[in-house]
């Protein structure tokens, strides 16, 4: 659609309309709009991002939402429902990560919930004399925690990672020092889907006196149920004694409405040492939980909708309709050759070309093979360091009949990429980049520029 969608089929607002458009007409823009771009949503091509696909549960979300839409529940007196709400699901979570209590906050996202454990630490450090924190994490560590870094002036330390895609162990033991304040580790991972071997990581935090965050926020509400299912998952929550906090977004698989996300801490005191107070203010006393101040009533009570009709029977059910999927996913992939995955994925499947030497023949270029995948409509999620694409499965990848699909195109897909060996491929790990090798400035400069493009309006 280019950079300046819909500009070609609707009025573009380049100033504040002196006479107001009719709701009726306003809605039939909306609806043509979200209509046509959730369309391959529904037939289940889309990897991660549409995570329920319930039309029904949708529906249901948005009545309860637009009860609370005008809610702000920074105002307890007005709204004191959203402590009911809010205490209800950061309970339910902690029993669902077997945390000793239900001490957390619910944020705007994972985002959120990765950058307000490091303020907390910080805190932490600085109370111990510590003046340059660092902080260290593996390469597949999610950016949000680089962007709190780069926020809160804390040193990030990025360790290895092992053939197998998670966090090499040594080379996490190396970077640790007298000045580090927490380790992180994912469950799981966002490229590849895999848990970091969380349970040693919790043995040096204790070794070291350290804080350690897991990063659940992709894979929480579904790893969650791995044991109760019998998938060979490892333990990843607070009944490892050096895990100090925990964050697992209820907008992904938990199935809330975007914009929710919970963050659980061991301790009310270390939950505290995020909280922004102002007690001597002209404006009266401040404070709020996190960075966010006003927070909508809505998100908060659709997330704990979500969860109270769901019920443990729904998430196990919706869980084990993932995990299947996800295998049979893997089952595919490994029929061809030229394709491996990416250590030993549950939920959210990677994939790169094979080796020559794995593959016994010349490698095929994984960007050819998503093109072809585009061109019949699937969205997967390019990765670079090695080249991968990763196919993060939802509930609508679960509906029958869509692996067998997947299956089938991917064969064409695979055909099509040994057919284009030695050619530049269209997609790649960066939008625009076409698989090529292009310097770190000049990609983050035209990001930065797409960033730009994705605020303006388009020429008059």
């Amino acid at each position: 659609m280019g950079l300046y969608p819909y500009a070609d089929r609707y009025p573009v607002a380049r100033e504040m309309p002196h006479h107001g458009r009719s709701r009726d007409e306003v809605l039939a823009e909306i609806r043509e709009m979200s209509t046509a771009e959730d369309a391959v949503a529904h037939e289940g091509r889309i990897s991660g991002s549409i995570y329920s696909g319930d039309e029904e549960h949708y529906a249901f979300l948005n009545e309860v939402f637009g009860h609370y839409s005008h809610a702000n529940v920074i105002q307890r007196d007005m709204y004191p429902s959203a402590t009911r709400f809010e205490a209800e699901i950061i309970a339910m979570t902690a029993g669902l990560m077997h945390a000793p209590d239900p001490i957390g906050v619910l944020t705007s996202g994972g985002t959120e919930s990765l950058m307000n454990p490091l303020l907390a630490y910080r805190e932490w450090g600085r109370e111990r004399g510590i003046t340059e924190p660092n902080v260290v994490l593996p390469e597949t560590a999610h950016p949000a925690l680089h962007k709190g870094a780069h926020y809160f002036g804390i040193e990030m330390r990025v360790a290895e990672v092992t053939d197998r895609y998670v966090a090499d162990m040594d080379s996490v033991r190396s970077l640790v020092d007298d000045r580090t304040i927490a380790l992180v580790g994912s469950a799981g991972t966002y490229p590849h889907g895999l848990v970091d071997p969380i349970g040693e990581l919790s043995d040096l935090a204790v070794e070291r006196g350290v804080n350690l965050h897991v990063d659940g926020c992709l894979g929480g509400f579904v790893l969650c149920w791995a044991e109760e299912l019998g998938v060979d998952a490892p333990v990843f929550d607070f009944r490892l004694p050096g895990v100090t906090s925990i964050s697992a977004d209820t907008h992904k698989y938990g199935f809330g409405l975007k914009g929710s996300s919970v963050l659980l801490y061991r301790t009310a005191e270390m939950r505290r040492r995020q909280y922004f107070i102002m007690p001597d203010w002209s404006g009266g006393n401040y404070t709020s939980p996190g960075m966010s101040g006003s927070r909508s009533g809505g998100i908060i009570a659709a997330a704990w909708a979500a969860m109270v009709t769901l019920g443990r029977e729904g998430y196990l059910a919706i869980a084990a309709d993932i995990f299947r999927t996800a295998a049979r996913l893997r089952e595919v992939i490994g029929e061809h050759p030229e394709l491996r995955v990416l250590g030993e994925p549950t939920f959210n499947v990677a994939f790169a070309a094979a080796t020559a030497e794995q593959s016994g023949g010349e490698p095929i270029d994984i960007f050819h093979v998503n093109d072809a995948l585009a061109a019949k409509r699937w969205r997967m999620n390019g990765l670079q360091h090695p080249p991968a694409l990763h196919f993060c499965v939802t509930r609508p990848n679960t509906a029958p009949g869509v692996i067998d699909q997947f299956a089938a195109d991917l064969h064409e897909a695979v055909g099509y990429a040994r057919e284009r060996r030695g050619t530049s491929p269209r997609s790649g790990a960066t939008y625009g980049a076409g698989g090529a090798s292009i310097p770190r400035e000049k990609v983050a400069a035209g990001i930065a520029g797409w960033l730009d493009a994705t605020h303006a309006l388009p020429p008059a």
